[in-house]
């Protein structure tokens, strides 16, 4: 709990606005970055810059893009590529460190019988996060297959668009 005096502190600071020069932004930029998993940054520290350029190189390869639009829905695809593997890496960290293991004595064995998570609301945040970025992904992937179908002269299809109501029946 914040004590009344440092909240007038707080107050009269939040008046001067912040950081104010180039060096002092730069330094504060990923200040509020928890878990990364919604960060505009392409690289966090800690990770491989080479690994991300590989993965790039690799996929723009396999995709071919030829226009614009092809390229953005492909670097899109890549970065949702990445981002996942993120997520893995975000999950495995939440993993041995939020969980509370217990062990137990199961006929003379010692070993891991359950475990409880302690904080729920991470893991499903954590869990939402995941299935945005697939949802992202495999999106950019069906309408990058369309554009190149419709530019290879295949008879392709629009996309369809369906609005469904769930309707409480009382």
């Amino acid at each position: 709990m914040v004590s009344e005096k440092q909240l007038l502190v707080n107050r009269e600071n939040a008046k001067l606005g912040g950081v104010k020069t180039e060096a002092g932004k730069k330094a504060i930029r990923l200040n509020a970055i928890t878990h990364g998993l919604l960060t505009k940054e392409a690289l966090l520290a800690g990770e491989d810059g080479s690994l991300l350029t590989s993965l790039t190189e690799k996929y723009m390869a396999e995709l071919k893009p030829e226009t614009e639009m092809e390229v953005l829905l492909a670097e899109r695809i890549v970065s949702s590529l990445w981002r996942l593997r993120r997520v893995l890496r975000v999950e495995k960290n939440y993993i041995n460190n939020e969980l509370t293991w217990q062990k137990a004595n199961i006929a003379g064995w010692t070993g891991i019988a359950a475990y409880t998570v302690n904080d729920v609301a991470s893991w499903q945040s954590m869990s939402r996060y995941e299935t945005t970025i697939e949802r992202q992904m495999y999106k950019a992937m069906h309408e990058l297959e369309r554009i190149q179908r419709i530019r290879r002269g295949k008879n392709t299809m629009a996309p369809l668009a369906i609005d469904v109501s769930l309707l409480s029946q009382s």
